[in-house]
């Protein structure tokens, strides 16, 4: 128990000595060791990183304002050439509706000429055959009345 209370009643003494010194030299050499073969390195390939990061957005920021310029000029030229093609086709959309009424037309036209020879044949075929049955009518309606008036 006498070493307990001698720590609790002595205090220490400091004394400023060679130790301190020492002690503050191995603290400045061991500073300027850290400093030179960890500290400057770790340093120097903190900002090559942050100089590479950097860079690699900066490159990918202009590849993006690249990609999105050459998309717009894709886009534009989908645009133009798909209207180019809409007219081309429109134009030869109406050109065929119009050969196809051309040939209508003259289709329509010719049966409509080939129905009236028709008809004028017919015609003529029913008035010669009216005429080649107009005596046996008259010879037929005479027999008619005989048998039923007898």
């Amino acid at each position: 128990m006498d070493f307990i209370q001698v720590l609790a009643f002595e205090s220490p003494s400091l004394d400023l000595d060679i130790t301190v010194i020492i002690q503050t030299a191995i603290f400045v050499l061991v500073m300027l060791a850290l400093r030179k073969f960890v500290l400057v390195p770790y340093f120097h390939a903190y900002d090559q990183r942050e100089s590479l990061t950097t860079g690699a957005q900066e490159e990918a920021r202009a590849l993006q304002a690249k990609a999105a310029e050459a998309k717009r000029q894709y886009d534009e030229e989908h645009q133009k050439t798909y209207a180019e093609v809409e007219s081309a086709r429109k134009a030869k959309v109406s050109k065929a509706n119009a050969e196809a009424s051309a040939v209508i037309e003259a289709k329509r036209s010719e049966v409509q000429r080939e129905i009236a020879e028709r008809q004028a044949e017919l015609q003529s075929d029913l008035a010669t055959a009216r005429q080649a049955v107009a005596p046996q009518i008259k010879a037929l309606s005479t027999n008619i009345a005989d048998k039923i008036l007898v």
